[in-house]
């Protein structure tokens, strides 16, 4: 089932998709919901962060491939033997055909990080990693935004990762989609593919990551735990198109602009 969360009408719902279609439904969707009849054409519709969550965490590095890269600003050279979380400012957050913005004072600007996202279906607190599973809603696409010359120098990643706009997600929850089968996350730059690594290659898997992180904080319904990305992202440029893919779940789009500075 795919969920979305979208407004027409300077209204904002949650509805089912099917094919081209969103039907409206009423009630909590992480309860009990009902459709309610009404449809809309999913073209019809703007298409919103399929969740509002109150906190967000990356996993820390958690692709092999990605590791090489990530030394240069970590200095561990090899895998940790546990996740480390970080929280991603939730200000960050926008959703499907939001632009991406390159603040006006970045001097390395942005790079993309496409990664599959676990959405936390129930209240989650010091669960095993079997149990962790459970407590999942389901999956979506995100684009991990990082600015690396903050993420260097400054003392946390508050601004490198947490900057405004810097978290697109979507396009929509998919309850049907099983990471550990191994969808493949795709991020393709005006049409043209730049990375590819299925999900089955994390090497904390998401039960892993929410069973620790929920030893000493609680998740709450809606709230987002990230999957990390791999490979050698790339700069992004004003005017680009950058697309996140995870195969089994849909297609998140994000125009890059440039911040105007003030004055």
């Amino acid at each position: 089932m795919k969920i979305a969360r979208f407004e027409v009408d300077g209204a904002i719902h949650c509805g089912v998709v099917e094919g081209d279609v969103i039907n409206q439904i009423e009630g909590d969707i992480f309860g009990e919901f009902k459709t309610t009849g009404t449809t809309h054409a999913l073209q019809a519709v703007k298409l919103l962060a399929p969740v509002t969550p109150t906190q967000m965490f990356g996993p820390g590095v958690n692709f092999e491939a990605h590791l090489k890269m990530a030394a240069a600003i970590t200095g561990n050279a090899e895998m940790l033997p546990t996740p480390e979380p970080w929280l991603k400012a939730i200000s960050s957050l926008s959703g499907p055909n939001d632009p991406i913005v390159i603040p006006y004072d970045s001097k390395v600007g942005i790079e993309y990080e496409g990664e599959c996202l676990a959405i936390i279906g129930a209240t989650t607190r010091r669960v095993d990693p079997d149990e962790a599973w459970n407590r999942i809603l389901g999956y979506t696409c995100g684009n991990d935004v990082s600015e690396r010359d903050w993420q260097v120098n400054d003392f946390s990643m508050w601004r490198a990762k947490g900057a405004d706009t810097f978290a697109p997600i979507g396009p929509w929850i998919e309850t049907d989609f099983n990471p550990r089968e191994g969808g493949d996350m795709i991020v393709r730059i005006d049409g043209k593919e730049v990375e590819r690594v299925p999900t089955a290659d994390m090497y904390f898997d998401f039960g892993t990551i929410i069973s620790f992180i929920s030893q000493h904080i609680t998740l709450n319904p809606g709230d987002i735990v990230w999957s990390g990305t791999s490979g050698h992202p790339e700069t992004l440029q004003s005017g680009q198109v950058v697309d996140v893919e995870v195969v089994g779940i849909g297609v998140l789009s994000n125009p890059i602009v440039a911040e105007q500075q003030p004055g």
